[in-house]
């Protein structure tokens, strides 16, 4: 189903896909609070999430202030420390099972993620080059947040990931934690590019475990009208309900010079040489 969402370019129907894989692999609706996937966790104990806040703690400082809503949140509260979770938990749990609610959220993976752009622009030293996409926090307004593509021309994403891990001390292991599917699982990333505007679906790739480092290309073509447009970037889990990321990517595509055209001309003409 995937792949033929990919093929028509129709983006929300892969997120939608993406959502059903998740919820079928955890045994939980999309709606429902991702908190409740953690063992021994039910709708009676979302309250103990929502009334927790970092100011009660007595001499700590910065760090998610909550409420909790969500894992994410929950996971910034914690820290990779088990006796804040157990401290926002032990009125209603067990020792034992605040322990296997733990085991699974230390396991959760948490991916740092950096973007750049490598393509071709218009410069007679350094024809092929990479431009870092700057981070969601560069002001909307600020120039330099724009990057400059050519139209109608082929450039690579390139996702950079970063597993960082949030109090475990096993070994690691590429198995997705999902008592409620029936076999074992391996955690698995889906990665969407995608025009939100347009509702539609630019580029997708599948990506399997990241165990400390690794780096994904997606290969896209720019629009072939000059203007500003926004490119969005999901990072959807195949395993987690909650887990996901987005990250909005935005182009000044601007018509091509004739030196840039006649590169361009050039390289395809020297990659249809090389099949032949």
């Amino acid at each position: 189903m995937l792949d033929v969402a990919a093929h028509h370019g129709w983006l929300v129907t892969a997120l939608n896909i993406t959502n059903l894989v998740q919820m079928v692999v955890q045994g939980r609706w999309i709606h429902d609070s991702s908190l409740l996937t953690l063992p021994n966790i039910e709708l009676q104990h979302l309250y103990l999430f929502r009334k927790w806040s970092q100011g009660k703690r007595k001499g700590v400082h910065g760090g998610y202030q909550g409420p909790i809503e969500c894992l994410p949140e929950l996971m910034a509260a914690c820290e990779g420390r088990e006796n804040v979770f157990a401290s926002i938990v032990d009125s209603e749990l067990q020792t034992a099972h605040i322990s296997q609610a733990w085991n699974f959220l230390s396991r959760l993976p948490i991916l740092n993620v950096s973007l750049s752009i490598k393509g071709s622009w218009d410069d007679p030293v350094q024809p092929q080059t990479e431009v870092p996409v700057p981070s969601s926090t560069t002001d909307t307004r600020d120039d330099k947040r724009w990057i400059k593509l050519y139209a109608d021309r082929e450039y690579v994403l390139q996702i950079h990931l970063q597993r960082t891990q949030m109090g475990y001390q096993g070994k690691q292991d590429s198995k997705a934690v999902a008592p409620r599917f029936p076999k074992v699982k391996d955690e698995g990333w889906f990665l969407i590019l995608g025009e939100i505007d347009k509702k539609e679906l630019i580029a997708l790739k599948r990506t399997g475990y990241v165990r400390n480092r690794s780096t994904v290309s997606v290969a896209f073509y720019t629009p072939e009208t000059p203007g500003k447009c926004i490119y969005t970037l999901y990072l959807m889990s195949d395993s987690y309900l909650g887990m996901d990321q987005q990250y909005d990517i935005y182009l000044n595509i601007t018509p091509a010079s004739t030196s840039a055209q006649a590169t361009a001309e050039v390289s395809d003409a020297m990659s249809h040489l090389a099949l032949e």
